[in-house]
């Protein structure tokens, strides 16, 4: 699951249903930013990834976290629209599967 003891990954799901365009950068930024400072505040948090889906408004992030607690601060400080944190297992294919589907 998470790679050090005690962390696990978090996929959170944002609404940005209303948000303009132009502002999601900034809006992103602000999150790594929470992310970042709750890091330095001794929060264990690392933002992993981040999925837009812009015809449906909304973005998926993966944390790595000791909690939803520690994510839930740092959307709240970003004034990110959060609407869901679900503990999630990631993982990557093996080089050898990818070559046998095909994929690069």
């Amino acid at each position: 699951m998470g790679g050090a003891a005690g962390l696990r990954h978090f996929l959170i799901e944002h609404d940005l249903q209303g948000l303009p365009p132009g502002h999601m950068t900034s809006a992103h930024d602000a999150l790594d930013q929470a992310a970042r400072l709750q890091a330095r505040r001794g929060g264990q948090i690392r933002h992993l990834q981040r999925i837009f889906a812009p015809e449906e408004s909304r973005c998926l992030c993966l944390f790595e976290s000791s909690g939803t607690g520690v994510i839930r601060a740092g959307t709240d400080a970003a004034q990110f629209p959060l609407a869901n944190v679900v503990a999630v297992m990631s993982s990557r294919p093996s080089s050898d599967s990818a070559a046998t589907t095909g994929e690069k």
